[in-house]
């Protein structure tokens, strides 16, 4: 029997509060996923490469590896995921998969010298912690918002940036005064008691589980999403727009996450100063993925999405073209902002036009087959540009074919479809 999703006038009531409990649950969804998955787990990733070289004499590219392998275990177990999610409710999958997440994040203290071991460990946080993720509090969001959902997934995803400064900033402490094993449990013991304890006490699958209605104020067009439009998974299959974001995920993780994982290092190879690589512009990375996250979504509140989406996915292949063209350092600051805000924009573009193309019925599912063809780019992005520059001895290549696939995004954006979830208020 699947997680029920029909929410009943009679058994729900509007909120009486200053501020809309559904924005409590925007806020909860951004300390998860603070503490989740990626933040926890990919992005502090680069922090352990050096000391594990250093003690195991493993290469960056064996290491790197690792990441390819928890990007190919989410691409397959995220849809099972989100089929849980769908049957049986978000936080019943969610919480166990943190409670994974933090003890396997512990284990890595016991981590030995053998590639095979880590490899193992690595598929094991993808397969765990697939639940604390995107698709989780995605799913959450969406039954909580029917107006301002994109600024309520801005927000919410904007927790994944935030995460990424702690726990890289908790990784670097720990292994400079303690040894990369006890880093690795610092962050378990992270998602363990500060991340899992939140969200346990506060998130709830839906507004009417305590007796509310979802956020529904009049939006600038005078429109709302219709709570009872849905679709399901076998009638998705069958409609082109699906594929088509299928495809959108798939050359977006590809063309941005192949390059972000290369960026530093071809703006060394540039000869752009060490100093001016590890401040300025990764700071500049990270706040553009920040900013790209919050006023994506609440762009997509006020005007069609999919065009949306096609002028900020613009913006990364200007940057990108500074960075071909080799401008200039201002130049390659205005670049490295641009790109932070498509790689910001890219999780608002993904859980919102699933949420609006096909509702709430399976969304779970359909949004975890979404994300894992996104996984699917991520796994072969870093690893094909990497092939690229050793074969052609610089990123030109590379920054090319980013350039190609990002124009293709945004031509697949303007393609989609007009929503069909509207009713007037």
């Amino acid at each position: 029997m699947s997680y029920g999703t029909h929410i009943s006038p009679a058994q729900t009531r509007p909120a009486s509060h200053f501020i809309h409990p559904s924005w409590r649950m925007a806020a909860i969804a951004f300390i998860g996923m603070a503490f989740g998955q990626t933040s926890m787990t990919f992005l502090t990733f680069g922090t352990f490469m050096k000391p594990l070289g250093e003690e195991f004499g493993w290469s960056r590219g064996q290491a790197a590896a690792a990441l390819s392998i928890i990007s190919v275990m989410l691409l397959i177990f995220t849809p099972v995921a989100g089929r849980l999610i769908d049957r049986h409710g978000a936080r019943r999958v969610l919480l166990p998969s943190m409670a994974g997440l933090g003890l396997v994040l512990c284990t890595m203290f016991f981590l030995t010298s053998s590639l095979a071991h880590f490899y193992l460990m690595f598929a094991i946080l993808g397969i765990v912690g697939v639940a604390a993720n995107n698709v989780s509090y995605v799913r959450v969001l969406i039954a909580w918002f029917t107006t301002r959902r994109g600024l309520a997934i801005g927000i919410a995803s904007a927790g994944t940036a935030a995460g990424q400064s702690i726990g890289i900033g908790l990784a670097q402490y720990l292994i400079t005064d303690y040894g990369w094993r006890i880093a690795y449990v610092g962050l378990g013991l992270a998602v363990l008691l500060i991340g899992l304890p939140i969200v346990a006490w506060f998130l709830r699958d839906l507004p009417s589980d305590v007796g509310l209605a979802p956020y529904a104020k009049p939006t600038h067009g005078g429109a709302a999403i219709d709570a009872g439009f849905s679709i399901d998974r076998k009638e998705a299959l069958r409609m082109p727009v699906f594929w088509a974001l299928l495809a959108i995920a798939f050359l977006m993780a590809t063309a941005l996450h192949g390059i972000q994982i290369h960026f530093v290092p071809m703006l060394l190879d540039a000869g752009i100063h060490p100093g001016q690589v590890a401040g300025v512009i990764v700071s500049l990375l990270t706040f553009g993925a920040i900013v790209g996250r919050i006023v994506t979504g609440m762009l997509f509140d006020r005007f069609f999405a999919p065009r949306v989406a096609m002028f900020v996915f613009m913006l990364p292949i200007v940057g990108l073209f500074f960075v071909l063209e080799n401008v200039g350092i201002w130049g390659l600051y205005a670049g490295a902002l641009f790109f932070g805000i498509g790689l910001g924009s890219e999780s608002d573009v993904l859980g919102y036009f699933t949420s609006r193309y096909f509702g709430l019925k399976s969304m779970g599912e359909l949004y975890g087959l979404v994300f894992g063809a996104f996984m699917g780019g991520t796994a072969l992005g870093p690893v094909l540009y990497g092939v690229m520059q050793s074969h052609y001895g610089n990123y030109r290549i590379a920054l090319f074919c980013s350039i190609g696939m990002l124009a293709a995004v945004c031509l697949l954006c303007a393609m989609l479809p007009r929503f069909k979830d509207l009713r007037d208020v």
